[in-house]
C-alpha cells in the first residue's frame, strides 16, 4: 500500500489496466508470451552449427637422431692451404727476396732458393715490369709469370723515351718471352720460358692544356714517353718552355705494343697534330721501303719537319737562370752566365740534341759531372751536374738519344742541368737554338705519290678521336681510342 500511495496518478492507472486484462483474457496473454519465445529460440538455432562436430587427430612429432661428425671436415679445410694471387712492379731498387716479399712469399726455405735464380735476376733489369704470383696462406710460392726481355722480328725502333725525329724501322709485330715457375711436390721449381707475340695497336688521344703539356698528356691518359717525342717533333714549331697557353690542345696517333693486359713497349707517333696560340701544326710519319734516307717526319703536304736540333735535351724543365749577366749562387759575385740552368729532378734522362761524337766525358771543376758533344758544321753542346753517363768518349750518338742522367754534382746548389751551346768554339744562348736549325728536305718528287698513299689513314684518323672541347667538358673523361692495327 506504501507503493501505490508514492506512485503517481498515471502509473497506477496502467498497472491497473494490465491487471484487469490479464484476468480478464488470460489464452490471448498466454500465447503473445509463447510466441517472443518461438522467434527467440529461431534466432538462436540459425547461428548454431549443425550436426556433431568431428573429432581431430592429435599432433605427432618426428624425432630422428642423426650422428654427422664435422670435425674431420673442418680440420681438413683448414688444414688446407689457401691460395692468394698477388701482383707487383719491379722497382728500381728491387733484389730478388724484396720482389718475392712484395708478392707475399714469405717462406724462408722458398727464399734462400730463390734469390740464385737468374731468370728471376733477368726481370731486375728493367724497372716497371709487372710479376704475378700464386702464393698459399703458408706464404709459399706456387707459381709465378713475369715478361722477360722481348725481342723484335725486324730491328725496333730506338727507346721511346730517348726517341727524337730519327730514322727508324718499327716492327708491325713484336715477339717476347713469358718466364713460368711453378713449384713440383718434391721441392723445387720447374721453369718455362715460351715465347709470346703481339700485335701493334694504333692508339689515339686528344687533350687540353690547363697548366703544362704533361699534366695535360696525364689526364688524356697518354704515356710520357709519347708526350716526350711531341715536344720534339714540334720543337720547331712550338716554344713548349714560354709560348704554351692554357686552352692549347692536341691530338696525337701513336703504336704500343700490349699482350695479356700489359703495355709491351711504346712505339713512335704517327700523326700528330697541336694547336698553338690559334695555329694548328700537323705532322705524319713516312718510312718509304725503297729510299730509308727520306724516312722521317712532314707537315701532311709533304714539307719536312725533321731539324738539325732539338730545343732542349730534356723532355721538361723549368728555367731557374738564363744567358747572360748574373750574381753568382755560389760566389755571390757578377759572372757571365754562358748557358742556362734548367731545374729537375736527379736521374732525369739527358738527350743529345743532334747527331754527333762524345768527346768527353767525366769530371770538370765546377761542371761536376759534364759529357761534351760535338756536332756537324761547327756546333757543340755540353751537359753538365750529371749524375752518371750512358755514353763513352769516341761514341757516335744519334738525336734524342740519351747521353747522361740529371743530376747535383760540382759548383751546384740544386738538382738541374747546365746546359751550353757552341757555334764556332762561341758560347750562344741556348734559347736562340732555333735560328740555327735548318729544317730537312720535302719528300723527294719520286716518293710524293707513296707518301700521300701512306699517310693519308693516320692523317684521317685524328678526325676519329672526339675534340677536346668535348673531351674537356664537364663530367666528360678525355678521350683515348685504341685501333688494332693489322
Amino acid at each position: 500500500m506504501t507503493f501505490f500511495a508514492q506512485t503517481p496518478s498515471r502509473l497506477r492507472g496502467r498497472i491497473a489496466a494490465l491487471r484487469e486484462a490479464v484476468e480478464r483474457y488470460p489464452g490471448r496473454v498466454a500465447a503473445a508470451v509463447g510466441s517472443t519465445l518461438l522467434l527467440s529460440s529461431a534466432t538462436a538455432f540459425g547461428l548454431a552449427e549443425y550436426g556433431p562436430q568431428p573429432q581431430l587427430p592429435p599432433a605427432t612429432t618426428l624425432s630422428i637422431p642423426l650422428a654427422i661428425d664435422v670435425a674431420p671436415q673442418v680440420q681438413a679445410l683448414d688444414d688446407q692451404p689457401q691460395p692468394v694471387y698477388t701482383t707487383a712492379h719491379v722497382r728500381a731498387s728491387d733484389t730478388v727476396e724484396s720482389l718475392l716479399r712484395r708478392l707475399q712469399v714469405t717462406d724462408p726455405a722458398q727464399l734462400r732458393g730463390l734469390v740464385a735464380s737468374a731468370d728471376l735476376r733477368a726481370l731486375l733489369d728493367a724497372s716497371g715490369r709487372v710479376v704475378t704470383a700464386k702464393v698459399n696462406s703458408v706464404g709459399q710460392l706456387v707459381q709465378l709469370q713475369a715478361r722477360l726481355p722481348q725481342t723484335a722480328q725486324t730491328r725496333p725502333e730506338k727507346s721511346s723515351q730517348s726517341a727524337g725525329v730519327g730514322h727508324a724501322q718499327v716492327p708491325r709485330r713484336e715477339t717476347w718471352r713469358l718466364l713460368t715457375l711453378t713449384s713440383q711436390p718434391g721441392g723445387g721449381f720447374a721453369s718455362t720460358v715460351t715465347q709470346e707475340s703481339a700485335q701493334a695497336q694504333l692508339r689515339m688521344a686528344t687533350g687540353v692544356v690547363q697548366s703544362t703539356l704533361f699534366a695535360a698528356a696525364d689526364e688524356a691518359h697518354m704515356p710520357d714517353a709519347v708526350a716526350t717525342q711531341l715536344v720534339n717533333l714540334f720543337a720547331g714549331e712550338v716554344n713548349f718552355r714560354r709560348s704554351l697557353r692554357p686552352g692549347d690542345r692536341f691530338t696525337v696517333v701513336w703504336r704500343q705494343y700490349d699482350a695479356g693486359g700489359q703495355t709491351l713497349r711504346v712505339g713512335r707517333i704517327l700523326s700528330a697534330q697541336i694547336t698553338n696560340g690559334g695555329v694548328t701544326h700537323a705532322a705524319v710519319w713516312f718510312d718509304p721501303r725503297d729510299d730509308k734516307k727520306a724516312a722521317g717526319y712532314y707537315k701532311p703536304d709533304g714539307r719536312s719537319l725533321t731539324r738539325a736540333f732539338l730545343l732542349s735535351p730534356l723532355p721538361y724543365d723549368r728555367l731557374t737562370s738564363g744567358y747572360g749577366w748574373r750574381i753568382s749562387p755560389i760566389f755571390h759575385k757578377p759572372e757571365f752566365h754562358e748557358g742556362i740552368d734548367l731545374a729537375i729532378p736527379v736521374g732525369t734522362p739527358v738527350r743529345t740534341i743532334a747527331d754527333g761524337r762524345v768527346v768527353y766525358a767525366g769530371w770538370g771543376t765546377g761542371y761536376g759531372k759534364y759529357v761534351k758533344v760535338v756536332h756537324p758544321d761547327g756546333f757543340a753542346t755540353i751537359y753538365s751536374h750529371l749524375s752518371q753517363f750512358e755514353v763513352h768518349v769516341g761514341e757516335r750518338v744519334k738525336q734524342g738519344e740519351v747521353v747522361a742522367r740529371s743530376g747535383n754534382t760540382g759548383w751546384s746548389t740544386g738538382p738541374h742541368l747546365y746546359f751550353q751551346f757552341f757555334v764556332d768554339g762561341r758560347p750562344v744562348n741556348p734559347l736562340t737554338i732555333a735560328h740555327y736549325s735548318p729544317k730537312g728536305s720535302a719528300v723527294p718528287a719520286d716518293l710524293r705519290s707513296a707518301f700521300f698513299a701512306q699517310t693519308s689513314d693516320p692523317a684521317k684518323m685524328l678526325a676519329l678521336v672526339p675534340g677536346p672541347e668535348v673531351a674537356s667538358g664537364a663530367n666528360q673523361a678525355p678521350a683515348q681510342v685504341a685501333l688494332r692495327n693489322g
